[in-house]
């Protein structure tokens, strides 16, 4: 039986966990030969317990992610670097060992149709959002953003040399450094050789390519209600800025990092009606 094993990145709030685990099962779908399996970050300098109770009552199990990783200490650091390092902490002690499928997905995101696994990510060996740092064209610095991944286990290579820490990056044929964000150390793995990749785009920017387009634009909605799917319209504000990629997941853009009340009430409404 293959397992597709979920790693949900989430720090010190367990403010959109039920939502989140509950939205994967009901439209994350399988082949009948997979089975799911989802992992928490328990993420807490302070008191994690309650993240880790509220994992397990849930049926999820916990990971417990440390505040110093590669001897920087987490909690003096950015967000970038920070979450960085806890990506590249559970990628290279649970991902690596992975045999089938794995996917790691920031808080603030949540399918809202029927994915069906297997088949989206097949024939890749990875799928997710291709960007670069567009201030510094031509040099491109193509990585991924680690919001959302799927990991193809069986058909991806060089897995071993694949790293979404945020560091300052040399270019190839460039001596130069330029500081990326999170996932920035992707670049050395998508450029080492011909990859296959699935790209997923944003709603409202179906012809973006994050290795041909001139710019880096991932689509955050804002007037242009035409491209929200019909079932977030109803009281929806142009300054909540949500992303939808490939009209079936929805980011909803750094409500995992500030208090916004209006849009944290708008966006319990649309979970009750997709629940």
């Amino acid at each position: 039986m293959n397992e597709i094993k979920i790693y949900l990145a989430h720090r010190t709030s367990t403010r959109f966990i039920e939502q989140q685990v509950n939205l994967i099962r009901k439209y994350f779908k399988h082949s009948n030969d997979s089975i799911l399996k989802i992992y928490g970050f328990v993420d807490c300098p302070i008191n994690p317990d309650n993240m880790r109770h509220l994992w397990l009552k849930l049926g999820v199990e916990p990971i417990e992610i440390p505040q110093i990783i590669d001897n920087i200490n987490r909690c003096n650091a950015c967000v970038s670097v920070s979450f960085g390092l806890a990506f590249n902490y559970v990628y290279k002690n649970y991902i690596l060992s992975d045999k089938h499928i794995s996917i790691i997905m920031e808080n603030d995101v949540f399918p809202f149709k029927e994915i069906n696994i297997d088949n989206y990510v097949k024939d890749y060996e990875i799928c997710g959002d291709i960007r670069f740092n567009a201030s510094f064209l031509p040099i491109r610095i193509t990585h991924f953003w680690l919001g959302f991944i799927i990991f193809n286990n069986k058909l991806m290579t060089d897995r071993e040399k694949f790293s979404g820490l945020c560091t300052d990056i040399i270019p190839r044929n460039s001596n130069n450094k330029y500081w990326t964000d999170c996932g920035g150390t992707s670049y050395y793995w998508i450029t080492a050789k011909q990859r296959s990749i699935r790209q997923m785009v944003t709603n409202g920017n179906e012809n973006y390519n994050g290795f041909t387009s001139l710019q880096c634009t991932p689509h955050n909605i804002t007037y242009d209600i035409q491209n929200l799917p019909g079932v977030f319209r109803e009281n929806y504000n142009p300054y909540y800025r949500v992303l939808v990629y490939d009209n079936c997941l929805i980011h909803l853009e750094r409500m995992g990092k500030e208090d916004q009340n209006a849009k944290f009430d708008w966006w319990v409404n649309c979970y009750n009606k997709i629940i």
